[in-house]
């Protein structure tokens, strides 16, 4: 891929240059990447290749619904950013349950394959499924150390993360999973960044319906909660409620915005419905434009074929040969 100039236009087809557009969030994907160990890199890999595997498709469809809040067609994953994809698959891996067996994809990897993982690959693998989405702010940053709140349980967190220490401000939000490992605490690879403004709204949308699920599920706590509904976070984004905050995130700012790719599949889905109509009036044009069915009854609007000569008087039939649905002559 040719190299971008920060004053060449961006890519994205914003018309902005690219320095004031996608110069930033690009940056910051490609320090996130080379930050992955390579054990964490290749453990990633396997994961992701597991769960595309023909087990999951049906599984993976239902996701994909439930994700981006909405049935689109599944073509329109070729119109999506790879971080788009990344978190949707991360949270699928971790938090969705299958329909044949109600287990996590992460946990079906585990029992088929971490035997022949080297030890500190079941680790890496055993903190991920321990892992616990939340919402974090930032509260300080001490080198590669951020200083975190647990918004929804009120717990204080010292996470080690270079590259987000190095990209976030105090007050933004994170939306992530910590897991634990070797005695340190760490964010998910496909943590997403939000402004501060999102908070109260966010925080309230999210309680609301921890709330209502504690109506049905007395004992649960926010693990419980998240690990069932873990795609709430996306669904507030995408949602009528934080529209008047998406000028705050989105190309030209730190911030990454979901609702850029959900237009991009409702364009795509839509595009396609309308190719399939089309082709469906076609067809139907084609099947009335036939004189006669296998039945030999002629179709409204169609004219009769020319009888043949008969040398032999016939009888005038009592009734029309042209025989028309609902009418009888």
């Amino acid at each position: 891929m040719p190299k971008i100039n920060r004053n060449d236009p961006c890519p994205c087809g914003s018309g902005k240059k690219y320095k004031n557009c996608c110069m930033r969030s690009d940056r910051f994907r490609t320090s996130r990447e080379l930050s992955l160990g390579g054990n964490q890199a290749y453990l990633l890999n396997q994961l992701y290749t597991y769960g595309q595997s023909s087990r999951f498709s049906g599984d993976l469809t239902e996701a994909f619904g439930l994700y981006w809040s909405g049935r689109y067609d599944l073509g329109g994953v070729t119109e999506l950013g790879r971080d788009d994809m990344r978190r949707m698959f991360e949270w699928f891996l971790y938090d969705y349950r299958t329909s044949s067996d109600g287990h996590r994809v992460i946990d079906l990897f585990i029992e088929a394959q971490g035997d022949s993982l080297p030890p500190e690959g079941r680790e890496i693998l055993a903190a991920w499924s321990e892992s616990s989405l939340g919402l974090w702010r930032v509260m300080d940053m001490v080198d590669d150390r951020l200083g975190l709140l647990d918004v929804l349980r009120g717990d204080r967190h010292e996470v080690q993360n270079a590259v987000l220490a190095r990209n976030a401000e105090p007050g933004d939000l994170l939306v992530g999973r910590l897991y634990e490992l070797d005695g340190a605490l760490y964010l998910s690879h496909m943590t997403m960044m939000l402004p501060e403004e999102y908070e109260e709204d966010l925080v309230a949308y999210v309680t609301n319906a921890y709330t209502l699920y504690k109506e049905t599920h007395y004992q649960a706590g926010w693990d419980e909660f998240l690990r069932e509904y873990g795609y709430i976070f996306n669904a507030y984004l995408l949602s009528s409620k934080a529209e008047a905050l998406r000028s705050l995130i989105g190309p030209g700012t730190r911030y990454h915005d979901p609702a850029i790719a959900r237009d991009k599949l409702r364009v795509f889905t839509n595009r396609q419905m309308a190719e399939r109509q089309r082709e469906a009036r076609q067809r139907e044009e084609r099947r009335l434009s036939q004189h006669r069915t296998d039945s030999g009854i002629v179709l409204p609007g169609a004219l009769p074929e020319e009888s043949e000569p008969s040398d032999q008087d016939e009888e005038v039939p009592s009734r029309s040969t042209i025989l028309i649905p609902g009418r009888d002559f």
